[in-house]
C-alpha cells in the first residue's frame, strides 16, 4: 500500500527518533501519525519520495491463478460459483469471498465501442411520447392495473391514466382522454416504442403499423412514429414520465378500489405532476404548455371518435352473451336472435340492430355470470311445465292484439315455419314493443304480405332515423336546387292539343 506521508514527516519522525532518542508512541502522539507508519519510517531509515510498493502478501489463490485466467479467457461472463466448483476439483480449498473478489478484480472489461447519441430536441406542439407502464395485481383480484403515459415532449405536460387492461380500445380511448386534457388539442406526431397495439410488425427500419390504429390517427392527422429498438433518446420523455409515476405518486399510497386509484392520480397529475419545477426544463409544465405549447397545438377533430369494441354474438339457449370469460343476460325472447354488443371502459351493452336491448355494468374479474330479474320475467309463466313450445309460443304471439291471430292464420296457409316466426315475433315485441310490431302487421295484412322478414323490416324502416344531409366546405356545393313539378306541363298539353308547353308559355308572357 503506497505511503501517506510527506517527506517533511518522515524527516521529522527519523530526527525525532534518532536525534532526540524519543519512542514510537511519543512520535506518534507528537505528530498526530499513525504509530505502525511511524514505525515503518524508522525500520527503513531513509525519507522516499515517491509512494511505497510493498511486497504482496501471498495468497491461498496464487496457485490456481493461472488456471483461473484461463477460464475467463474462455468464458468472459463464467460466473465465480462456476469457477469455485471446477477449482474444488483440482484441490482448491479456500472460501468463496476471495475468490469473488479476485475474479471481480481480474474478469476482462468488455470495452466495446459505444454509440454516441444526440440529445433530440423538439418544437412547441410538435411532439408527444405514450407509453405503458404495469403495476401487477393491486387489489388481488386477479386483474393486472396498466398506466397509460402521454407526455408532451416540448412542455413536459404528463397525461396518466389507469385501466385494467391494454387492449386496442382501451388505447385509443386512453388517446382521447389525453388530447381532451390537453384542451382538445393533438400534437404533429407521437411516438411509440413498438407497442403491440400500434405496431404491427417490424424487421429492421421497415415497420407496418396496426391498420385500426393507422385509421385512428388519420381521424385526427397524427403522424405515428416507431422509436428504434435501444435508442433511449428517442423515447426518454416518457419514459421518465413512468419513472416518475413509480417513484414519486405510487410508494405508500393506499388505495381502496380502483376508482380511488384513478381519483388519486388525477389529482396528483393536477396538483404536484404538472405544477412542479421540471428538473430538465427548469419550467413548470402546465404553465409552459399554457404559455407557450397550447396554441401550437392542432385543434382535435370534432367528429367524435368510436372507441367502444364492437363484436356480434348470437344468444344462446341460456339467455347469456359472453365477453372475456364473463357472461350477461339478455331478455330471454331474444333466444337464437344475432345481436351487437358494445363494450366501454365502464359498461356492456347490447342491441339488435340499432335497438338497445340489455346493458350491464362491465366487470374485469373473470368467470363470472351477471343477470337482472327482468330478463326472465314471463318465461316460467307463459311457458309452465308441461305445454309444447309451440302452444306457449302461440299464445304468447296472440295475445299481442288482434292482427295477430289474422297473421297466423294467414301462415298456415303457407310453407314458412311457424316455430321461427313465433319465435321471431317475440322477439321483435321486446325489441320494439307489442303496439308496433301489432300495428306494422296490421299494415302488411293490408297489403297483403306476410313473412317476418317483411315484418322486420316495416318496423325497422319506421324507426331509422334519416341520416343528416352532408355538409361541403364549398358553400354552393351546399345549395338545394329546388325541384320542378313537370305535371303542370302536362296539364298545359291536354287543356290545349294544339299547342306545346312552349307556345303556351310564349301565350302566358304575351
Amino acid at each position: 500500500m503506497a505511503s501517506i506521508l510527506s517527506p517533511e514527516q518522515q524527516s521529522e519522525i527519523l530526527a525525532l527518533h534518532f536525534g532526540k532518542k524519543k519512542g514510537k508512541r511519543a512520535i506518534s502522539r507528537e505528530l498526530n501519525i499513525d504509530r505502525k507508519s511511524v514505525a515503518a519510517v524508522i525500520a527503513r531509515r531513509e525519507v522516499l519520495f515517491g509512494p511505497v510498493i510493498r511486497k504482496p502478501r501471498s495468497s491461498i489463490l496464487d496457485d490456481f491463478k493461472p488456471a483461473i485466467a484461463d477460464m475467463l479467457k474462455a468464458e468472459p461472463t463464467m460466473p465465480a460459483a462456476a469457477i469455485l466448483q471446477r477449482l474444488r476439483e483440482v484441490g482448491y480449498l479456500g472460501g468463496y469471498s476471495i475468490l469473488k473478489e479476485w475474479v471481480t478484480n481480474e474478469r476482462p472489461v468488455r470495452r466495446g465501442s459505444r454509440e454516441a447519441f444526440l440529445q433530440i430536441e423538439f418544437q412547441a406542439g410538435e411532439t408527444a411520447q405514450v407509453d405503458w407502464g404495469e403495476f401487477g395485481d393491486v387489489f388481488g383480484d386477479g386483474v393486472k392495473v396498466h398506466c397509460f403515459v402521454m407526455v408532451l415532449c416540448y412542455s413536459r405536460m404528463l397525461y396518466l391514466e389507469f385501466t385494467r387492461s391494454e387492449r386496442f380500445e382501451e388505447f385509443i380511448r386512453c388517446h382521447e382522454n389525453a388530447f381532451r386534457f390537453f384542451s382538445d388539442r393533438v400534437p404533429q406526431e407521437c411516438w411509440y416504442d413498438n407497442l403491440t397495439t400500434a405496431v404491427q410488425d417490424r424487421v429492421g427500419s421497415l415497420v407496418r403499423f396496426n391498420s385500426r390504429f393507422f385509421a385512428y390517427m388519420g381521424h385526427h392527422g397524427i403522424r405515428a412514429h416507431a422509436c428504434n429498438p435501444a435508442r433511449g433518446n428517442e423515447k426518454g420523455r416518457v419514459e421518465d414520465g413512468v419513472k416518475f409515476i413509480r417513484s414519486s405518486f405510487w410508494p405508500g399510497r393506499r388505495l381502496q378500489d380502483f376508482a380511488d386509484l384513478s381519483g388519486q392520480a388525477g389529482r396528483w397529475r393536477d396538483e404536484f405532476a404538472n405544477r412542479r419545477e421540471h428538473r430538465a426544463t427548469r419550467k413548470v409544465p402546465a404553465l409552459c404548455f399554457a404559455a407557450e405549447e397550447k396554441d401550437k397545438l392542432r385543434p382535435m377533430n370534432p367528429e367524435p371518435y368510436d372507441t367502444d369494441e364492437i363484436l356480434t354474438t348470437v344468444v344462446a339457449p341460456n339467455a347469456l352473451v359472453v365477453y372475456e370469460t364473463n357472461r350477461y343476460s339478455v331478455p330471454w325472447t331474444l333466444v337464437g336472435m344475432t345481436v351487437t354488443v358494445r363494450i366501454n371502459e365502464r359498461r356492456v351493452a347490447m342491441f339488435y340492430h340499432d335497438r338497445p336491448v340489455a346493458a350491464h355494468e362491465r366487470s374485469y374479474l373473470k368467470h363470472q355470470t351477471f343477470t337482472k330479474p327482468a330478463h326472465v320475467q314471463g318465461l316460467l309463466e307463459r311457458k309452465g311445465g308441461d305445454g309444447s313450445r309451440e302452444d306457449w309460443q302461440m299464445a304468447a304471439v296472440k295475445s299481442i292484439g288482434p292482427a295477430m291471430r289474422d297473421y297466423l292464420e294467414t301462415l298456415r296457409a303457407g310453407s314458412r315455419s311457424i316455430r321461427k316466426e313465433l319465435s321471431r315475433i317475440l322477439a321483435l315485441a321486446t325489441v320494439y314493443g307489442e303496439v308496433e310490431v301489432h300495428a306494422a302487421c296490421e299494415q302488411l295484412l293490408q297489403a297483403g304480405i306476410v313473412g317476418v322478414d317483411n315484418l322486420e323490416l316495416s318496423l325497422k324502416n319506421k324507426n331509422e332515423l334519416a341520416p343528416k344531409p352532408l355538409v361541403f366546405d364549398n358553400t354552393r356545393l351546399n345549395r338545394v336546387v329546388p325541384s320542378v313539378d313537370l305535371r303542370r306541363y302536362d296539364a298545359l298539353f291536354f287543356q290545349n292539343p294544339s299547342s306545346t308547353p312552349e307556345s303556351q308559355s310564349h301565350e302566358q308572357n304575351d
